[in-house]
């Protein structure tokens, strides 16, 4: 299956570097996923389709770069419903996974990765959904304290995203207007991980602390980091 995504990455040009640069985000997801799906002592046939759902989660990001230099779902197109339609509607699924009564939750979990809620489905997929979505956000919050994206610090942080922040709710797309509501908004990830692996891992690894390290304009921040470290810290110790 990695080996069909190489192919599949490699029509695209892989050496631009936000081409690579989600190469690789797509396969530490993968891995992300198994790791919360063993957490929960899931089954092999759901680590199996947890594998293949971080790895294709992003499927339709080469795509958007590559006819919209751009990552910005509200500037081109939305990439999850690209990628549920290219792999599921168009069979492009068949390249890398075979299994077909697996591929309800494989779709449900890509398309609905980058939402801002999760639709009601049943348990199971829900589960994976969440599965995804929390891997998803943990390697995001791991590239911004890696440096290897920075966080801009222009603007002001509007009134909503301050509103929406304290209520501990993820922010929504169509409210990061300036760099610094983006900042904002990806220290807010925390309030929608779900499961307890996720919370250890970004306290262990120290993601939030590292993100502050890489601001300017610490002050400006500091509330916002100590609220979702306390956040965290108090979902670890529950």
């Amino acid at each position: 299956m990695e080996e069909e995504f190489r192919k599949y990455v490699d029509k695209y040009n892989f050496h631009d570097t936000n081409i690579n640069r989600k190469y690789y985000h797509s396969l530490r997801v993968k891995d992300l996923c198994i790791l919360i799906g063993k957490s929960l002592n899931v089954d092999d046939n759901e680590l199996e389709l947890l594998s293949v759902s971080g790895l294709l989660h992003d499927y339709g990001r080469f795509y958007q770069w590559s006819k919209y230099h751009t990552f910005s779902d509200r500037e081109s197109i939305d990439h999850a419903d690209y990628a549920a339609k290219e792999l599921f509607d168009n069979n492009k699924i068949k390249d890398f996974y075979k299994k077909s009564e697996n591929y309800d939750l494989i779709k449900n979990a890509i398309k609905y990765h980058n939402k801002y809620s999760v639709p009601k489905l049943d348990n199971m997929h829900i589960k994976i959904c969440d599965i995804l979505r929390d891997a998803d956000k943990l390697d995001i919050l791991y590239i911004f304290a890696s440096k290897t994206v920075l966080l801009g610090e222009e603007g002001e942080i509007t009134d909503i995203v301050k509103e929406t922040f304290d209520s501990e709710k993820i922010i929504n797309n169509k409210d990061i207007t300036t760099p610094s509501n983006h900042a904002i908004a990806m220290i807010a990830l925390v309030f929608d991980i779900k499961y307890e692996y996720s919370f250890k891992h970004i306290k262990k690894f120290s993601l939030l602390e590292k993100m502050y390290e890489n601001m300017k304009n610490k002050e400006i921040f500091k509330y916002y980091y100590d609220k979702a470290i306390k956040y965290v810290e108090d979902r670890c110790n529950n």
